[in-house]
C-alpha cells in the first residue's frame, strides 16, 4: 500500500506553470487528489476554482478547492476524477520506476526522466536532500528513503535533512500519542517537506 502511493503523483523535475481560477501559479506537488502550488496571491480556504495546466504537451483542467494555505504555498484537494490526469501519473510512474531500474543495472543511458533528467538529477532539483520515511510497526521504527514526500499510514514524512532532536520528538510524540496527536505529527512532518522544497 505504502510502496503503491509513492506512485500516485507526477514525478515533477522542477515547478510547472499553470492558473488556479484567474491567478497563475506554480505547480511543485500534483498526486490523483490534490496539489501543492505556489501562489503571489493570498489563497482563502475553502475558495473553489479550475485549475489547468500541461503536462508532456496535454492540457489538463480540473475542479479544486483550496485546503491551506501558508507563506505563498497552497494545499489543493481535487472536486473531480480526471481521466487524463490519471494517465498522465501512470505513464509518469513507468517512467520512474524504468528510471529506477536502469539507475540499478548501472544503466546511466536510460536512467532518464522527462526525456531529459536522470533520476539522480531530477532528485537533486525540487527535493535537494530528499526524504526520510518513517513507519512504526511492532519491531520499532524503520527510515528508509524517499524520493517522494508522500505520508505514510503508520508513521511520517520528512525532510532528509531534518535535525535529529527533531525526529526523535517526532517520533516520541507519534508513537504515545493517540490518534489526534499522530494526525498532528503528520502535520508537522508536512511543515518539514514543504521548508524543504
Amino acid at each position: 500500500m505504502e510502496e503503491r502511493r509513492e506512485y500516485q503523483r507526477l514525478a515533477l523535475t522542477k515547478p510547472i506553470e499553470g492558473w488556479f481560477a484567474d491567478l497563475p501559479i506554480q505547480l511543485i506537488d500534483v498526486s490523483a487528489i490534490g496539489a501543492l502550488i505556489e501562489s503571489e496571491e493570498d489563497l482563502p480556504n475553502g475558495l473553489k476554482a479550475t485549475l489547468r495546466f500541461s503536462w508532456r504537451k496535454q492540457k489538463i483542467k480540473l475542479k479544486a478547492m483550496t485546503v491551506r494555505y501558508e507563506e505563498g504555498i497552497a494545499g489543493l484537494h481535487f472536486l473531480e476524477d480526471n481521466e487524463k490526469l490519471r494517465r498522465a501519473i501512470a505513464e509518469s510512474a513507468t517512467e520512474v520506476l524504468r528510471a529506477q531500474q536502469a539507475n540499478l543495472e548501472g544503466a546511466r543511458e536510460r536512467n532518464i526522466i522527462a526525456d531529459e533528467e536522470t533520476l539522480t538529477t531530477a532528485s537533486a532539483g525540487l527535493r535537494a536532500a530528499g526524504y526520510a520515511t518513517w513507519t512504526l510497526d511492532d519491531e520499532g521504527w524503520k527510515k528508509r528513503k524517499s524520493l517522494l514526500p508522500d505520508q505514510p499510514s503508520d508513521g511520517f514524512t520528512i525532510a532528509a535533512a531534518e535535525p535529529e532532536e527533531n525526529v526523535a520528538l517526532l517520533r516520541t510524540t507519534y508513537e504515545n500519542g493517540d490518534a489526534e496527536a499522530r494526525r498532528l505529527t503528520r502535520l508537522l512532518a508536512e511543515l518539514s517537506v514543504l521548508t524543504a522544497r
